[in-house]
């Protein structure tokens, strides 16, 4: 009966001891929305899961862990959502970005960073767009039409990848950085022939503006009368005018399309006649004052103005000198590399203590009992000092308290302990930045000072805080060839006991802690995401001690049983990795972008004068005619002097026969081929005609096979304008998109056109230019 209590009574208890054990849901949220919504975030369906944690909100709205925890997932899914959508529109896969972006809009819908990105892509586009217009253009061999409309992207984003990637193929189809120097259409791009001898400078250009019909206007201090000779052959008339114009120390400025003002290359004449632009340089990534050093020293510019606040100067000058600065700005004004460094320290901490064996008594006290002995014993033997002939005459009944130290104990310990300390930090760097870690406590040391003075003294305790634990000092430099050399510095420091500091009278000292240090410096090398693991930091200490009775402990076969044995082993090991992985470096230039013609020290940007090559003899000089005027020659004079029959293509060929007709002509120019899907530009133009006509064109299309993008309404015929009041002056730009998948030929055309001279009120004829063939391939 009693073995049945008691069997009943375990039974209770084990029940009660099971229902009140604690286990690791016993204090949390038992909601299962909560938990699913946890599982379905880890397994990385982020939607799903914070639908299913604002439904457990939704059920316990008062439960403060499920929103802590709700608001915190919103927070993480948030950050990585718009860093995958950031990195894909980074990438350039615009409509994937874009569907990320709406992703997240639909799960936050005001989200400024969203909206932000599609606004981004928006741009993005946009530019794209204005680079593949820009790409039409250098086609149509628009050089300074293609130029204008790339440098207005890189103007609002000097990152584009498109934008940065043309102008290095425009770079190559020009050797100029201005974009306003001699683009004086036809007339100046004529060849011409020539041969002049000790003649007035004024006869040469006055020959040159009948024979090529280029107005010239000089200045009232240009020497007129100064003998130059020249002898070049099938050599454009900007070439000409550009070797006349140096050797005589001459400049020029532009009037209008074939007009140009002529002046002496003198300071004071630049300041009345050289034109000036004024451009702002925002430095993204620099410092605006070492930026504006490099180009005051470089392109000596005339006035520069900073602007600290908003990290940009402000520049005044030539165009020639702003487009100098614009390339130089483009070439240093580089985001900083930056590493992500990925660091792990593992420190390893090994103790082995050992004792065994008897400890015996180290020693005995003892008294005599009062009033036996001699006189004055018991002051003695109080005072603690008792003679062995006292015993011998007293004899050992006589004594008291005869007591042992302490007993003897037999040890049969061996203690092991093991700490083991990870650190894994992970941090982002710039270039030639200290990334610092401290991993640990800081140990407060005190330091007291007394004030004496009144009744009692006044004791001043002031704290002292040393750094305790891991301490990484690292300074990365990233090359150029993606390798990553660093300056490492590693301490590695813990508390193993105290010490006692020296104490004042009647007190105890301060204690101080004692302090374990391990130290390593060293400077290496790595590629990036290339482990490098630092070890062999070891610290292995061993101590034995043996204590046992005197005079036995060296007696063989009796040391052990009379001494205990003390074995302390510990052991210290500090191992370091680190992976230097690149985010952003410096790609190195080529030598088209680092290095380009400057111009001359008193003008930066200026193009270098140059000739084309002739055939061998051109040069040669030709028989003075007994007629000509200070030995000038031109060769079989009037239409033999241009040699037309051996000029090249002009990049407008109906300029010629407007100049020929004497009436203004339309000129129609279009890509031969495009591809389907591909938008290009038709640009159509007026020539030969007065400043003062205008009139208006109507241009013709399939519609089956394009797509015009200038006007909502796709009929097949468009209205173009011309005169010095509309927008576009005397051409228009028209862009069409192919919308036929089909190969073929389509053609654009000018089916009628009217013009007006504004000053008489007559109506002028203007010439039908040849329809332009596209082929859709």
């Amino acid at each position: 009966m009693r073995i049945k209590k008691c069997a009943v009574f375990l039974l209770i208890l084990i029940l009660v001891l099971s229902g009140c054990a604690i286990n690791n849901k016993t204090f949390g949220t038992r909601n299962k929305a909560f938990e699913e919504g946890q599982q379905l975030i880890q397994s990385g369906q982020l939607e799903l899961g914070l639908i299913r944690l604002e439904q457990a909100a939704e059920e316990e709205p008062n439960n403060k862990e499920i929103r802590a925890v709700l608001m915190r997932q919103r927070d993480a899914v948030l950050g990585q959502l718009l860093a995958d959508a950031n990195n894909t529109r980074l990438s350039g896969d615009l409509d994937l970005a874009e569907e990320k972006y709406y992703r997240i809009l639909d799960l936050f819908p005001r989200n400024e960073r969203a909206q932000t990105g599609l606004d981004e892509i928006n741009r993005n586009r946009q530019h794209i767009a204005s680079v593949e217009y820009a790409q039409q253009l250098l086609a149509l061999d628009d050089l300074d039409g293609a130029e204008n409309a790339v440098r207005a992207v890189l103007q609002e984003n000097s990152m584009q990848p498109q934008a940065r990637e043309f102008l290095k193929t425009l770079n190559k189809r020009i050797a100029r950085a201005e974009s306003m120097d001699l683009t004086l259409e036809t007339a100046f791009k004529k060849p011409l022939s020539m041969e002049f001898k000790d003649t007035e400078l004024k006869s040469v250009f006055e020959i040159m503006s009948r024979t090529a019909g280029v107005n010239f206007v000089f200045d009232k201090d240009v020497r007129q009368d100064t003998k130059v000779s020249v002898f070049v052959r099938d050599n454009t008339v900007e070439d000409i005018l550009k070797l006349l114009l140096m050797t005589n120390q001459l400049a020029y400025t532009r009037l209008n399309d074939n007009s140009l003002m002529i002046y002496p290359n003198t300071p004071a004449k630049q300041k009345e006649y050289q034109e000036l632009v004024v451009r702002s340089f925002p430095v993204a990534y620099g410092d605006v004052k070492q930026m504006v050093a490099m180009v005051r020293g470089l392109v000596k510019a005339k006035d520069i103005y900073v602007n600290e606040q908003l990290n940009l100067f402000i520049m005044r000058d030539t165009l020639e000198a702003i487009r100098m600065v614009e390339k130089l700005v483009s070439l240093n004004d580089l985001p900083e590399p930056e590493v992500m460094l990925e660091v792990m320290i593992l420190t390893v901490n090994r103790e082995n203590n050992f004792l065994l064996g008897p400890r015996f008594p180290q020693s005995t006290t003892f008294s005599f009992v009062p009033g036996v002995g001699p006189a004055g014993i018991e002051g003695n033997a109080a005072a603690g000092i008792v003679k062995l002939s006292e015993i011998n005459r007293s004899g050992f009944p006589n004594l008291r308290n005869f007591t042992i130290a302490n007993q003897v104990v037999v040890d049969f310990m061996h203690n092991l302990s093991m700490g083991d300390v990870l650190a894994n930090p992970r941090v982002r760097v710039k270039n030639r930045e200290a990334a610092k870690f401290h991993i640990g406590t800081r140990q407060p040391i005190f330091s007291a000072s007394v004030a004496g003075g009144g009744i009692s003294n006044v004791v001043t305790s002031t704290p002292t805080f040393i750094d305790v634990g891991t301490k990484l000092d690292i300074e990365p430099i990233i090359g150029l060839s993606n390798e990553v050399s660093m300056k490492v510095q590693l301490e590695v420091s813990s508390i193993v006991g105290e010490v006692e500091g020296p104490a004042s009278a009647g007190g105890t000292g301060p204690k101080a802690p004692i302090i374990t240090t391990t130290n390593a410096e060293t400077l290496l090398t790595l590629k990036d995401g290339e482990t490098e693991v630092l070890a062999g930091l070891l610290e292995d200490n061993e101590s034995r001690s043996v204590s046992g009775l005197a005079g036995l402990i060296n007696i063989p076969g009796l040391d052990r049983l009379t001494s205990g044995q003390k074995v302390d082993r510990i052991k210290r090991e500090v191992i370091l990795l680190i992976t230097p992985r690149i985010i952003r470096n410096i790609s190195q230039q080529t030598n088209l972008e680092s290095e380009f013609h400057f111009g001359t020290s008193n003008e930066p940007g200026k193009l270098p004068v140059r000739i084309r090559k002739t055939s061998a003899g051109a040069l040669a000089m030709a028989p003075v005619g007994a007629g000509g005027r200070g030995g000038a020659s031109l060769l079989s004079r009037g239409a033999q002097a241009l040699s037309a029959d051996r000029s090249e293509i002009s990049p407008n060929p109906f300029a010629q026969q407007a100049a020929a007709n004497g009436e203004p002509t339309l000129s129609i120019q279009a890509p031969s081929n495009i591809t389907f899907d591909k938008e290009f530009a038709v640009r159509v133009r007026m020539v030969g005609a007065r400043a003062s006509v205008s009139g208006e064109a109507q241009v013709s299309y399939d519609t089956g096979m394009l797509e015009l993008l200038n006007s909502d309404e796709n009929s097949g015929t468009h209205t173009v304008k011309f005169g010095k009041d509309e927008p576009t002056g005397m051409a228009a730009q028209l862009r069409f998109k192919v919308i036929t998948p089909n190969a073929g030929e389509t053609e654009i055309s000018v089916q009628s056109a009217t013009g007006e001279d504004k000053e008489s009120g007559e109506s002028v004829e203007i010439a039908l230019p040849t329809p332009a063939t596209v082929k859709i391939q």
